[in-house]
């Protein structure tokens, strides 16, 4: 899938202050495309994360009656995600960071949903270009938290002390670009472009995802530059492309001090594309 950018041979060359330059996204068809990263304990924790990238979803009115949109996720069986929900006229959308953690506060494991309501629907179903939107779980205070351009949107709360919860012998590897059925497979497919995927091992503060959204321009996860003081728990960045373009295919290497590489699946080459933040 080319975009009209590409095709036109037009490329976007943002550099942020940290000397970043950002080239590449990833363009998902919201059929059956997806980025397959690993199971590897450094990208799930137990205690404490942040989770993390720029969309640019076909639409951001998302379509389709009661249907569901996972930009990233491992939530099928255990694990978390972002999810975009129709309502059954597709008129409004949801958007939830959903945890799976071992004590709810109930004394049992099960799934925290951080939600901002469906009166942020029109906002929402407004937006155009990309946005930043992450995940946060701090274990000690059992709090979740789904945040946007770097603000908190909607927390949720477990037992203080809960840890993350995976499937011990049934986990899925995190996928971009969907929800994880199985280790292979995808639902919940999510259309559109996907760049600068990141997770760490850490919950960030709000004035360190304020700095991460960096207005509208991808900043240097691996180098501490202002409010954000956490690249040393950067445990998995994905830059969906950059800085090789093409020839990346069909690998996306992690580009922080693991090797947490995604593979390109349903894809192919030209799904990498100069669209970007």
């Amino acid at each position: 899938m080319l975009s009209l950018r590409q095709g036109l041979g037009l490329n976007t060359i943002k550099t942020s202050a940290s000397g970043l330059k950002n080239l590449y996204s990833l363009d998902f068809d919201g059929v059956d495309d997806i980025l397959i990263t690993t199971k590897d304990s450094t990208i799930m924790p137990t205690d404490n994360i942040t989770v993390g990238c720029w969309i640019k979803p076909t639409t951001w009115a998302f379509p389709d009656n009661n249907t569901e949109y996972y930009p990233f996720g491992c939530i099928s069986v255990g694990g978390w995600g972002i999810r975009f929900r129709n309502n059954y006229n597709a008129t409004m959308t949801d958007m939830s960071a959903i945890i799976r953690v071992s004590d709810t506060g109930s004394g049992s494991a099960g799934y925290i949903t951080a939600n901002v309501g469906t009166s942020f629907s029109s906002t929402l179903r407004a937006l155009t270009g990309f946005h930043y939107v992450a995940l946060t779980y701090d274990k000690a205070t059992g709090k979740g938290s789904l945040s946007l351009d770097g603000v908190e949107k909607a927390t949720a709360n477990a037992a203080a002390g809960a840890d993350l919860a995976y499937h011990p012998a049934s986990n899925r590897p995190l996928m971009f670009g969907a929800d994880a059925l199985s280790d292979t497979t995808g639902e919940d497919f999510f259309g559109g472009n996907i760049d600068e995927g990141s997770v760490w091992n850490k919950a960030l503060s709000s004035a360190e995802l304020v700095a991460v959204y960096n207005s509208g321009v991808p900043i240097d996860l691996t180098q501490d530059s202002g409010d954000y003081v956490s690249s040393s728990n950067l445990q998995g960045w994905w830059r969906m492309g950059d800085p090789n373009g093409t020839a990346s295919y069909p690998t996306i290497a992690d580009q922080s001090s693991n090797s947490n590489d995604g593979t390109m699946t349903n894809m192919a080459s030209g799904d990498i594309v100069t669209v970007v933040p």
